[in-house]
């Protein structure tokens, strides 16, 4: 007997935290919704609109061996997609982390779907709310600064680690002359991925994977073969390689397939094995923590 239906939004993919952390199998079906509205009302690079659905629909092939009921729902919008569960589950409550969107927030709210604080991000809104009240005016480095403070991230008695809060200057570098740069991660597709190609019209590249196996294969790969390279040439840009040192992980954090955690812990254990210094660690650290808080 199906007591709650939980609603997995594209860009919550995430079964360790919010609305999956403390699911039951036997009573919580789990939904997802590929809204017909959200893949032809934007203009959607072909590139990302093939990994959020290809992500959604592996997700709901992991969580269905997992033992949990999940249904993959094509319609015409979302609401439309969670009235035909309703009409499989009958009249229970339905549970959703907090969208970014805020139309779609207002959408599901008159649905009357709940809400859960939205998790993706290592600052709930209350918190970000403090701070920003007892400002006169928001600048990134306070904020950075505070959050470094508050998460204890490389911070030694209260001081950052290496005296210094960010090693912008030292991290100008233009690409060294005839530089190898290594090789990139490329990712196997597979018949899921095969089938939301085919279905976007989208040419398969192997560039971004679409499973939290792959999210984490490149987090490592990235540790690994850019991490020391990451904050020398961060603002560098070469005619020979389109993304020297940057982690490519962004799409991972976006959507779910990592989280802000995953990234920090893996980061910081490089460090403090001597395998990164202080200058590319603080960089991705600020990015992390900083800007995309």
């Amino acid at each position: 007997m199906i007591a709650r239906i939980l609603y997995i939004p594209f860009d919550h993919l995430d079964r360790r935290r919010g609305v999956l952390k403390d699911a039951n199998p036997a009573t919580d079906a789990v939904v997802l919704v590929e809204s017909q509205r959200m893949l032809t009302g934007r203009p959607w690079h072909p590139e990302r609109l093939f990994f959020l659905v290809s992500s959604a629909r592996h997700f709901a092939h992991a969580l269905a061996e997992e033992g949990f009921q999940v249904r993959y729902i094509p319609a015409p919008t979302t609401v439309d997609g969670l009235r035909t569960a309703r009409a499989e589950f009958g009249d229970v409550p339905i549970v959703c982390a907090e969208p970014s969107s805020y139309k779609q927030s207002q959408q599901l709210a008159e649905f009357g779907v709940a809400f859960i604080d939205n998790d993706f991000f290592l600052t709930p809104r209350a918190l970000f709310a403090d701070w920003a009240g007892s400002k006169k005016s928001y600048v990134m480095e306070n904020f950075y600064r505070a959050q470094r403070t508050r998460l204890g991230i490389l911070m030694e008695d209260g001081k950052p680690e290496g005296g210094r809060w960010n090693f912008d200057h030292d991290n100008r570098l233009p690409p060294p002359k005839n530089h190898e740069w290594p090789p990139y991660l490329e990712h196997d597709r597979d018949d899921t991925d095969r089938e939301v190609a085919a279905q976007l019209g989208h040419t398969l590249t192997t560039t971004w994977a679409t499973t939290r196996a792959g999210a984490l294969a490149q987090l490592a790969h990235f540790i690994t073969h850019h991490l020391a390279g990451f904050g020398p040439y961060e603002d560098a840009v070469a005619k020979d390689n389109w993304a020297m040192h940057h982690s490519l992980l962004s799409p991972y954090l976006n959507n779910g397939l990592l989280s802000p955690e995953d990234v920090l812990h893996a980061v910081i254990r490089a460090y403090r094995a001597g395998e990164a210094p202080i200058e590319s660690t603080e960089a991705i650290v600020r990015q992390i923590i900083g800007w995309r808080e």
